[in-house]
């Protein structure tokens, strides 16, 4: 029953006493005793229904709150570093413009060199950048088909080549083992890994061509002399002529340090200050002897450098003379592998 209902039934039967008393009391003067005690009994009985409605009767429930609408935020993972968002390297981007190289020449083993069978050797060849972007450390050597000679496949650049420039570029092969002609082609790969070479459509290929002979000369160390390189300028005019240079053994295995001896030599038609140098084109940095300056006669003139390696190591020596004039004998290579 609803506390409304409660009420009024309450009031009704209180009015109802009230008129009664009200009509006795007209007929007797006064209310009786009994009739106070009905009123109060109808009171109580009021009362003790509102009580036990209330006890009952549920709370209102609250309001259900309006929720603000939420934007999810970014998910951020951290790495093992505290508070260091990783990243991902961006792949290599080309340098832009046209790839193209330009032949200049063989700087060690020219076309036909004869080796013995497993032989080891270098080949370096000299190109030029002919092209108009510039060839970064992104940029490698690689090799492209034909007959690989254990080389490996990729050699990146160690400088920077602009266009119109040279670079000195060598890689470590050995001689197959069957005999007769043996050739391999190489090309460059720019930073966004195409390939290109010479040409007008930069695709030609550069090469090393060698024979394996079982009775080509010994050129490593064993009982008896080992066998040197000698390299000379085809200058043959200016003051400066016939600029050599000869290292006492070309390829050599053995216990390391091991010491190269160059001989450098030139023919003076006049005396003359002469400065002059050693260069080297190793597979690691060399440290050199600076430049000389010597006040010499006419004639023959030799001088011999010697370089200690404490580790293996291939590469090329020239002998450049600055004055007084600009002269380079062609280069003669190297190679030590420490056992």
């Amino acid at each position: 029953m609803s506390l409304k209902k409660i009420l009024c039934t309450a009031l009704l039967a209180i009015s109802l006493i009230l008129s009664a008393c009200t009509a006795g009391s007209q007929a007797e003067g006064t209310p009786t005793p009994d009739a106070q005690a009905v009123l109060t009994a109808a009171a109580q009985t009021a009362q003790a229904r509102m009580t036990d409605l209330a006890a009952v009767t549920p709370s209102p429930l609250p309001a259900t709150p309006t929720l603000a609408p939420v934007t999810p935020s970014a998910t951020v993972t951290l790495s093992a570093q505290t508070g260091v968002v990783p990243t991902t390297a961006a792949p290599p981007v080309a340098s832009g413009g046209t790839d193209r190289v330009e032949f200049v020449a063989d700087l060690t083993v020219p076309d036909g060199t004869v080796y013995k069978p497993g032989e080891k050797f270098t080949k370096t060849w000299r190109l030029l950048n002919a092209g108009t972007s510039t060839w970064t450390l992104g940029y490698a050597l690689v090799f492209a088909s034909g007959e690989q000679m254990g080389g490996v496949s990729a050699t990146n650049l160690t400088v920077e080549v602009a266009p119109g420039k040279t670079v000195d570029l060598s890689v470590g092969l050995t001689a197959p083992d069957n005999e007769g002609k043996h050739t391999g082609y190489w090309q460059l790969r720019n930073a966004a890994g195409t390939n290109f070479g010479m040409g007008p459509k930069s695709d030609g290929l550069f090469y090393v061509e060698i024979n394996v002979s079982a009775a080509a000369v010994t050129r490593t160390p064993g009982t008896g002399t080992p066998a040197a390189a000698t390299s000379t300028s085809s200058s043959t005019g200016g003051v400066v002529t016939n600029t050599s240079l000869t290292v006492d053994t070309a390829t050599v295995e053995a216990s390391c340090p091991y010491t190269f001896a160059f001989t450098a030599g030139f023919i003076l038609s006049r005396a003359a200050n002469v400065t002059y140098r050693l260069e080297v084109d190793a597979s690691y940095a060399v440290n050199l002897p600076g430049p000389t300056t010597a006040s010499l006669n006419a004639g023959t003139s030799t001088v011999t450098y010697t370089l200690e390696f404490t580790d293996s190591v291939t590469g090329t020596a020239r002998l450049h003379i600055t004055s007084p004039e600009d002269v380079r004998s062609d280069p003669v290579s190297f190679s030590l592998t420490c056992q």
